[in-house]
């Protein structure tokens, strides 16, 4: 799994939906193991930012509370976890 530091919110939450809209059209075409990649790069890309959260100018402009940004965070890679233990969990029709 390839983890990129996203420096910025912003960067996070559009590579996240494109990492999440390309997991979508990876699980409608029976690619699971590939769906659950981009879900991991996601989790990862998570993790990343919140190492440098405090770093982001955008948070302090927009005033967004770090602390509460970060329990979110958490809650969207708790959700991303569950997806993936469910599709590992499934028996491969492969």
């Amino acid at each position: 799994m390839e983890t990129q530091e996203t420096n910025d919110l912003l960067s996070l939450i559009g590579t996240a939906i494109e990492q999440l809209r390309q997991s979508i059209e990876l699980f409608e075409a029976s690619s699971a193991s590939e769906g659950v990649t981009c879900l991991s790069t996601v989790i990862g890309r998570i993790d990343a930012y919140m190492d440098h959260a405090h770093d982001d100018p955008l948070l302090h402009l927009a005033r967004i509370d770090a602390s509460s940004l970060a329990q979110n965070l958490g809650h969207i890679k708790s959700d991303l976890v569950a997806v993936i233990e469910q599709v590992d969990s499934q028996p491969s029709s492969s």
